[in-house]
């Protein structure tokens, strides 16, 4: 503690009257002894000042020395006691005690003056990661706060930029995206952590096709049961089997039309063009998977510009937001260690006649030099996808408009096409050079009949049929890769395997499971 020293002769106590700057302090040494601080004219003591012609304690001049009577030099030393004892708190770094409640004049104040706090940004809606062209990896959020989510990349803040600002009453919510460095290490949104991409990814997801069905012409989907919908199933057992990297093919927009009157299985379904569809047809049932790893999304024919594509541009679109939605846009690849993803946007590509091929033409043509020695060509409409009929006995080779465009032949380095666009699992393998054809309309929306046809042998689009799979079962494909090529498993809603597919040059071979 600190005292005030009782050695403190009367001259020092004169020079500090007479000055009014300079005070003396005592406080205890190593050793017990007791030491005399000379605060500086700068160092201010908190308290009371004495001032050194104050009425109440005005000295007396005798001959040139300053006297006090004991009376006023005891009152004197009670006052330089405080001073000095709240000069010495503020030396050992001591604050004086201070009422944790401020005194209003009349009385105590019951309720605490607390410090206001800036409040915190609310929970962003819906936050992930996607890849893009030319290794562009995104940190993407969805929020309705005035500003976008915090975004922290290494321990150091980052911006997150407006993509897409609210537009009322059908989108009130703001866009958000940042460009994130492919050497982060890890990367917080709004004290979220975010999945990163893997340096060579190996566990490989594949959905599509995944949003609930309201339409009359195809039926109302019971989008309110699990079992008739079980999108939000299929993306928890996702996260469950902890992906590198999810791939949605395409069609995330399928509430069209207002659920019928009476409807318990839909009633209360958000319906049309908006940020609620949006939000109840793909970012609440997809969040589990959101979280679990980074996505590439695929454009469907639900997301042209005359359905769902304003949303898919504020949301999933991984290059620059465009002035005006389109309906076509230009291919793109993402490289991944080992593989090369080739994006082919075939949402306006009809399935039946009038035809219009010439857009995609160009398309074909520089998929050769996107390609590079190993590539995946990964598009909504399947190039020779099976299409039954009500009752599964006969099938249509879609997508006559792609087969068209590219002549039915793509460059030698595509080693697989992996679409959605029919509602089934198909793993289709023909005769000569042309690719395997993997169909992955699963994951959510009402599946079509099971194929009950012949199929092996048949003709498709000039190319023998030479081994085919094909279920009417909801769930997801995982991809692994091997020492013999690429491993396929068709999984069900909760996980489990259905099928085993393994790939190897142009060829596969699929089997049950082991039990």
């Amino acid at each position: 503690m600190c005292h005030l020293s009782e050695e403190l002769p009367n001259a020092s106590l004169a020079a500090l009257l007479a000055t009014g700057r300079r005070r003396w302090l005592a406080s205890p040494a190593a050793g017990g002894e007791t030491r005399h601080v000379l605060l500086p004219p700068t160092e201010r003591l908190p308290g009371p000042v004495v001032r050194p012609y104050d009425r109440q304690v005005r000295p007396r001049l005798l001959g040139g020395v300053i006297g006090l009577s004991s009376r006023r030099m005891r009152r004197l030393r009670l006052v330089l006691a405080g001073a000095a004892l709240a000069a010495c708190a503020a030396l050992v770094g001591v604050a004086p005690a201070v009422p944790a409640t401020a005194q209003p004049p009349g009385g105590r104040d019951p309720a605490p003056m607390n410090t206001p706090q800036t409040p915190s940004r609310p929970a962003p809606e819906a936050a992930w990661v996607e890849l893009g062209p030319s290794g562009a990896v995104l940190a993407r959020a969805i929020t309705k706060a005035e500003a976008c989510p915090e975004l922290t990349v290494d321990k150091v803040a980052a911006r997150m930029e407006v993509r897409a600002a609210p537009s009322p009453p059908d989108y009130p919510v703001r866009s958000c995206e940042a460009m994130l460095p492919r050497e982060a290490k890890r990367v917080t949104l709004a004290g979220q952590q975010l999945p990163l991409p893997a340096d060579r990814p190996r566990r490989i997801v594949v959905v599509g096709d995944t949003g609930c069905r309201l339409k009359a012409v195809d039926g109302f989907q019971a989008c309110n049961d699990p079992r008739a919908w079980p999108f939000a199933r299929v993306a928890k057992s996702i996260a469950r089997w902890h992906p590198d990297l999810v791939i949605q093919v395409g069609d995330y927009l399928y509430r069209e039309e207002p659920c019928p009157q009476g409807n318990t299985g839909c009633q209360g379904s958000p319906f049309g063009q908006n940020w609620a569809t949006w939000d109840a047809d793909f970012f609440t049932p997809a969040a589990a998977a959101l979280r679990a790893a980074p996505w590439l999304f695929v454009r469907g024919d639900h997301e042209l510009c005359s359905r769902a594509g304003p949303g898919w541009f504020r949301f999933l679109e991984p290059r620059p937001m465009p002035p005006t939605c389109q309906d076509l846009t230009t291919p793109y690849s993402v490289n991944l260690a080992g593989v090369r993803m080739i994006v082919l946007d075939t949402a306006m590509a009809s399935d039946k006649p009038p035809l219009d091929p010439d857009p995609y033409i160009s398309q074909f043509e520089a998929l050769g030099t996107m390609a590079g020695s190993n590539a995946w060509l990964l598009a909504h409409k399947p190039m020779w996808g099976l299409l039954p009929d009500s009752s599964g006995t006969s099938v249509t080779v879609l997508n006559p408009t792609l087969q068209a465009a590219s002549d039915n032949s793509l460059p030698p380095n595509v080693r697989l096409v992996v679409t959605g666009h029919i509602h089934l699992a198909e793993v289709l393998t023909f005769a000569g050079e042309r690719p395997p054809q993997i169909v992955a309309g699963i994951s959510g929306t009402l599946l079509l009949p099971q194929i009950t046809a012949p199929l092996v042998g048949m003709d498709v689009a000039g190319q023998r049929l030479t081994t085919a799979t094909t279920l009417a079962q909801h769930g997801f494909f995982t991809f692994v890769p091997g020492p013999q090529g690429w491993a396929a498993t068709i999984r069900d809603v909760d996980g489990k395997p259905i099928a085993h597919c393994q790939l190897h040059g142009r060829s596969t071979a699929c089997g049950q499971p082991r039990r």
